[in-house]
């Protein structure tokens, strides 16, 4: 007990000297939450709010975009990552079965939910057959729906996929967070209503946490800046 006692101290003094802290970022355009893309430095709130803790703690930390599930395999099996950001329990539950990630209080509070065009609004379930979301993304709040075989779930690289292939009528509907969708509308020239949040369809209030699985320690001391 002795021993572990010691070398956990000694972990912490190691990070108090500005130790660099490699942190995993979905490579993915999500802003104004995140965005990481190729040729662009990563930005986004949940970004600076890392740098702003790291800042805090005088901490240095290389931020490691990587597609969703290679971020997993490399946070769990090849241990290459410290941290990952943003990250919630219900993500990928299978790639942690049987592992114990420590999870950060909420860092952010979101809305994910079901967008379809104006003129479908409020029409109901039946009329929702193909369902698009972002590759390794988990569509929470229709995971019953799915279970039972009744819809079928598409899945794209990124939002202005999803976007147009609802446009075209390849989609019933995407399942995202509003105000990335907003977003993306006016970054494609759209108005920012030619997709709507239909609140008859399925949503889920869901969290943006911090997560690691080596480093308990970290996860108290970024709770504690975040209050």
């Amino acid at each position: 007990m002795k021993r572990w006692l010691l070398l956990a101290l000694a972990l912490l003094a190691n990070l108090g000297q500005g130790e660099t802290l490699r942190v995993g970022i979905e490579l993915h355009d999500y802003f104004p939450y995140y965005r990481a893309v190729a040729g662009s430095p990563p930005e986004g709130y949940c970004l600076d709010l890392l740098q702003a803790f790291a800042e805090h703690e005088g901490l240095t930390l290389e931020l490691l975009p990587q597609p969703i599930n290679r971020l997993y395999r490399n946070l769990l099996d090849e241990q290459s990552l410290d941290l990952l950001f943003p990250d919630n329990p219900a993500w990928a539950r299978q790639a942690k079965t049987g592992r114990r990630l420590h999870y950060s209080d909420a860092a952010a509070q979101i809305v994910d939910g079901t967008l379809v065009l104006a003129e479908r609004r409020g029409q109901g379930l039946a009329r929702v057959r193909q369902l698009g979301t972002v590759r390794g993304f988990t569509a929470e709040a229709w995971q019953p729906l799915l279970a039972k075989g009744g819809v079928n779930l598409v899945e794209t690289q990124d939002i202005q996929s999803l976007i147009r292939m609802v446009a075209r009528g390849r989609l019933d509907a995407l399942y995202a967070n509003p105000q990335v969708v907003r977003y993306q509308l006016g970054e494609m020239g759209l108005a920012s209503d030619y997709l709507q949040l239909d609140q008859q369809l399925p949503l889920t209030y869901t969290s943006f946490h911090l997560s690691s699985y080596r480093h308990p320690e970290l996860i108290r001391r970024f709770d504690r800046f975040l209050v």
